[in-house]
């Protein structure tokens, strides 16, 4: 699911002031001095750290496979300490090694590990999920709306939204799946990643294949800009809504956001497991975390701490950083990933908390 374009549709410009913390853009940053005891973060004594294990040996096993120069991401000391692949092989080895199911390993395991850095205490934590909408895989009556893949031609691979609303690329390009509305095909585009209910009973997963490289325009955005939405109740839900019970309105409002997402089947995947996520492992709800890999390192561990919009419960864990999101910037913003179905859509949809982002760095193996 690489949300490399992803970019909060209910986000306006500017309410959230970009903060890269102690970590540069470029060069190496010396280590910050807010280093933090893992112990002493909100949550970490109740948080299931064996949840957290089991996203960051699913990581591990993709890689240690890598070349060890492999670059992971990230900048300063992100990159020093975590941003090669060689330089997972000790935390990756010693993870492997923990009991399954022995929840104080895990624990002991992070805490042995690896030292936290509190990265930004104003960063603003999102969700996503996958969306589940019935259709089929052929044209038929009640499913028209096309899900196309990504075209062969690059010039067709490059046309905006608008052109492919209108069938400029009818008999040029695969077409992965047909949904019956044309809202429901955006928001599958806008997530990423989804689950088609085929009229048979089964499951169609699809996944992102690419986009068409044209402007990311939030349509959340503009609907406050108009008037149709107060702009704190701007969510996945209430822009659904919006758009369906504006059917005459509706697409115009979509082409403004020219860029256009494509998908592709995923074949057989576990229930429970989420799509790939830009490390090339599934993703795991409530575990994995969409990040700018420009500041941090795909695979590293990431605390974080916020409330549940839908409870104002705390949501503190620990997360592991295995997707990318365009739209997220620096330290200022990270987007968890819920899952699929309607609970996973019910939080993710609303999730826009702020909270505070803490980056787990591996200690040096002995020698280094």
């Amino acid at each position: 699911m690489k949300r490399l374009w992803f970019l909060p549709l209910f986000v306006l410009a500017g309410c959230v002031p970009p903060q890269s913390g102690s970590f540069s853009q470029s060069g190496q940053a010396p280590l910050p001095a807010n280093t933090v005891a893992l112990n002493t973060l909100p949550g970490w004594a109740s948080d299931d750290t064996q949840a957290a294990l089991d996203a960051f040996v699913q990581s591990c096993k993709t890689i240690t496979q890598m070349p060890a120069d492999q670059s992971l991401g990230g900048s300063g000391i992100a990159q020093q300490f975590a941003g090669q692949a060689g330089l997972w092989q000790a935390a990756c080895t010693n993870g492997e090694a923990v009991t399954p199911g022995d929840s104080d390993a895990a624990r002991t395991f992070f805490e042995t590990n690896f030292a936290a850095y509190e990265i930004n205490s104003n960063a603003l934590i999102t969700g996503y999920f996958e969306p589940e909408f019935p259709g089929s895989k052929n044209l038929a009556p009640g499913y028209q709306v096309p899900l196309y893949a990504k075209p062969y031609d690059p010039g067709l691979a490059a046309l905006p939204r608008a052109a492919i609303d209108n069938n400029a690329l009818y008999r040029k390009a695969p077409v992965t799946a047909y949904l019956s509305n044309p809202v429901d095909a955006f928001m599958l585009q806008i997530q990423g990643s989804g689950r088609i209910l085929l009229p048979d009973g089964n499951t169609l997963r699809v996944g992102f294949d690419g986009q068409n490289g044209q402007p990311y325009t939030p349509i959340g955005r503009i609907l406050v800009a108009d008037g149709d939405i107060a702009s704190g109740d701007v969510s996945f839900q209430s822009i659904s809504d919006w758009l369906k019970s504006h059917p005459d309105q509706a697409q115009g409002i979509m082409e403004q956001n020219s860029r256009y997402v494509y998908l592709k089947p995923l074949g057989d995947l576990p229930d429970d497991e989420g799509a790939p996520g830009a490390l090339g492992v599934p993703l795991t709800a409530g575990r994995s975390l969409a990040v700018d890999t420009s500041v941090i390192p795909l695979g590293i561990p990431v605390f974080l701490t916020t409330t549940d919009p839908t409870t104002q419960a705390p949501l503190d864990r620990l997360t592991i950083a295995q997707d990318t999101g365009g739209g997220i910037h620096g330290t200022s913003a990270a987007d968890l990933f819920f899952g699929a179905g309607q609970d996973a859509e019910t939080t993710a949809g609303v999730m826009q908390q702020p909270g505070a982002l803490y980056l787990l760095l591996p200690k040096p193996a002995s020698g280094q």
